[in-house]
C-alpha cells in the first residue's frame, strides 16, 4: 500500500473500537488467507470519473482517488453506517490478526482506472476517497491595522473530501469491474484551512508571519 493512500487515510479521522475480538477477525480471515494460499485469486479493476453533463459527452475522468480494498465484515460495516470512520480499527483488527497484506491500496491513474492483481476469492468492502481543496483570498488588511489581528483565526478556505464505499464478491472466473462516480459518492466531509497571525509586521515584511493549521472536519 502506497504511502500516499496511508497519509490520506487520516480523513476518516476518528478511531472506534470494533465490538468483535481478535480472534473472531482471526476466523474472518482464514478462508482470504487459505484462497490466497491455493492460489485462488483474481484481479479487481475499476474507475472512478464524472459521467457525462449530456446524452453525447463523454466522462471525465478522476485522477489522483485512493483507494482501499478490505475483506468484508458485517461488523466493520455496520460502524461505517453508524460513525463512517471505522476504517483504522479496523486495519488494527486486521493486523493485529495477520491480515496486514489483505489490506489492498492503490491510487487511481491520471485517466481515472486502478487495479488490484491477485486478490483471493471471498467478500471484500472498497474505500476511496478523493480531497478538493478550495481557497480563497486572504482578507486586505492595511499595514497599520494588521497588529489588531493578531491571535485571531483567519479562515483560508475549505477542502471538501468525497468518499465512495463498495462491497463486492471476488469469484473464480470472474471479471470484476468497480465504477466509482459522482452520482454514487457515499459521503462528503468538509475539513477547513485556517491560519492564525502570530506577529506584527516588520517594516518591509509581505503578509507579515503567521501560522497556518488545518480546521475540525464537519
Amino acid at each position: 500500500m502506497s504511502r500516499r493512500v496511508v497519509g490520506l487515510a487520516a480523513g476518516l479521522l476518528l478511531v472506534v473500537t470494533l465490538p468483535a475480538a481478535a480472534e473472531d477477525t482471526t476466523t474472518v480471515l482464514a478462508p482470504y488467507l487459505r484462497a490466497r494460499d491455493e492460489g485462488r485469486t483474481h484481479a479487481v479493476s475499476g474507475e472512478v470519473f464524472a459521467e457525462p453533463r449530456s446524452p453525447t459527452g463523454s466522462p471525465t475522468p478522476y485522477g489522483d482517488v485512493s483507494v482501499l480494498l478490505l475483506p468484508y465484515a458485517s461488523d466493520f460495516e455496520a460502524e461505517l453506517d453508524r460513525l463512517r470512520a471505522a476504517r483504522e480499527a479496523y486495519e488494527h483488527e486486521l493486523l493485529f490478526a495477520g491480515g496486514g497484506e489483505l489490506i489492498r491500496g492503490e491510487v487511481s491513474d491520471a485517466g481515472g482506472h486502478f487495479r488490484f492483481a491477485e486478490v483471493p476469492a471471498g467478500s471484500w468492502l472498497i474505500l476511496a476517497w478523493r480531497e478538493i481543496p478550495h481557497g480563497t483570498a486572504p482578507r486586505r488588511v492595511p499595514g497599520r491595522d494588521q497588529g489588531a489581528f493578531v491571535g485571531n483565526l483567519e479562515r483560508m478556505g475549505y477542502v471538501a473530501v468525497e468518499y465512495w464505499r463498495q462491497r463486492l464478491d471476488v469469484r473464480p472466473g470472474e471479471t470484476i469491474g468497480i465504477r466509482l462516480h459522482d452520482r454514487n459518492i457515499w459521503a462528503t466531509l468538509v475539513r477547513e484551512e485556517q491560519h492564525t497571525p502570530d506577529r506584527r509586521p516588520a517594516p518591509g515584511d509581505v503578509g507579515g508571519g503567521s501560522k497556518r493549521r488545518q480546521g475540525a472536519t464537519r
